[in-house]
């Protein structure tokens, strides 16, 4: 299980919804969001690893499948 935890929130300008959900690394993000207007869901999403303390963040559409790329013992070899 991975340690690193999302949480997001997600903008479809087209009509003005919005909307925040969490999630672990590496799953899919879906808002779940139905309209009948043009335009792509969007998500600026920040994760944060649990072991570690390290964070991050980014932005990507919705159903996408969400990697920090983080590697945790690389992360405490190095403050070490």
């Amino acid at each position: 299980m991975s340690s690193v935890q999302w949480g997001g929130q997600w903008e479809h300008p087209a009509c003005g919804a919005t909307g925040e959900q969490t999630w672990a690394d590496e799953d899919t993000v879906l808002s779940g969001h139905v309209c009948d207007r043009d335009g792509e869901v969007t998500w600026h999403a920040e994760w944060h690893c649990d072991e570690c303390g390290a964070t991050g963040d980014d932005l990507f559409d919705d159903d996408t499948v969400t990697y920090s790329d983080h590697d945790c013992g690389d992360d405490l070899e190095e403050a070490a």
